[in-house]
């Protein structure tokens, strides 16, 4: 049990087999292709934040005029008289 440790210990480890040096480790990468997707991505991206943002701004000004059509309809319901013949209320 203490000689496969002691072993296990002693042995260094070898260079990594099939890792490439000099000009083959530039060569590895995404390259062209890579950099086209990324953009793509990053392109998509930024038209599907400006359309939220279009779409929740016009939900919250739709909520708004809604609010302002439900008050105008509440102050006509004072302006307006109960029976007719009534003057309205100055």
């Amino acid at each position: 049990m203490y000689s496969f440790l002691l072993y296990a210990a002693s042995v260094t480890p070898s260079p990594i087999p099939g890792v490439p040096t000099g000009d083959a480790a530039q060569s590895i990468g995404p390259g062209f292709v890579g950099f086209v997707a990324t953009a793509a991505v990053v392109i998509a991206t930024i038209f599907i934040i400006k359309d939220m943002n279009r779409r929740i701004r016009r939900v919250r000004y739709q909520g708004e005029a809604e609010a302002r059509q439900q008050e105008l309809v509440e102050r006509g319901k004072e302006i307006q008289p109960d029976e007719p013949g009534d003057t309205p209320a100055r």
